[in-house]
């Protein structure tokens, strides 16, 4: 909060005391330990559990299109209920604090094992211009920071550019959703970016189609590799990772890890 910035320590008491911090989600006073969100609220989170697991539904959506080594979303994004609030608060109502704890929160589900291991860089999902101007910062920068002061990966932001101002995919149908957002980002760093392994992240994966559709901007350098990070994962795809797992090693014809077959972007 900038008005914090000039007070004293007293005077920050006082404003606490007067502007209670409140839970995102149940908007309860905050205790001691407390950070945006509430222990209650934070156990009551719909957790995907991935955690990174290999074949998990997230990775899935990227097979045979470009070479994908690991990918995770942290939560189920549900419409219907409050717990979309702590990503709503960082996209639109102005929170960016928010998306740099949300950030470390998805590294921390990780944590233990190996899904950054040989990450070079985190490259988050690019906003237009036009959409920085009116909101104030990109909120996948935001997450991008939070993953960054868990694991040390530097940010990367100037990598790829978003050249289209797209309109929101919401409403779209999975084939809109793909032609919305087909061609919309370019490459701007090829030599830095050949034979690197980068994370992508967003806060929302659905048909994952925009960040598809990064991956192969990045992929047309040489080399590269891509992992996936969200920080919550809507639409029909839920199922246990458990579910994944087993079903994964059941199935003979899954690509390995880092060797996916890539059907080359035609554009």
């Amino acid at each position: 909060m900038p008005l914090l910035k000039g007070l004293t320590g007293w005077g920050r008491d006082v404003l606490r005391t007067l502007f209670p911090a409140t839970c995102v989600v149940c908007q309860r006073r905050l205790t001691g330990g407390e950070t945006y969100i509430c222990a209650t609220c934070m156990m009551q989170l719909p957790y995907t559990r991935f955690k990174g697991a290999r074949g998990n539904v997230v990775e899935r959506l990227f097979w045979g299109k470009v070479p994908v080594v690991r990918a995770n979303a942290w939560l189920h994004y549900k419409s219907h209920s409050a717990y979309k609030l702590p990503i709503l608060s960082v996209k639109y109502f102005r929170n960016p604090r928010l998306g740099l704890y949300l950030g470390e929160q998805m590294a921390y589900d990780v944590a233990g094992t190996d899904f950054f291991e040989g990450v070079d860089a985190i490259v988050p999902v690019p906003l237009h211009r036009k959409r920085i101007k009116h909101r104030g910062y990109n909120q996948s920068e935001r997450l991008a920071a939070g993953i960054s002061r868990v694991t040390g990966i530097p940010v990367w932001t100037d990598v790829a550019v978003r050249q289209v101002n797209t309109t929101t995919q919401t409403a779209l149908t999975h084939s809109e959703r793909r032609e919305n957002v087909s061609g919309i980002f370019a490459l701007a760093a090829p030599e830095r970016v050949q034979g690197c392994h980068l994370l992508l992240v967003d806060d929302v994966v659905t048909t994952g189609a925009t960040l598809l559709s990064l991956a192969r901007a990045l992929c047309r350098a040489d080399g590269v590799r891509v992992s996936i990070m969200a920080c919550a994962m809507a639409g029909r795809h839920m199922m246990r990772a458990d579910d994944y797992v087993n079903w994964h090693r059941d199935d003979e014809d899954t690509p390995p890890y880092h060797s996916a077959t890539v059907i080359k972007d035609p554009s």
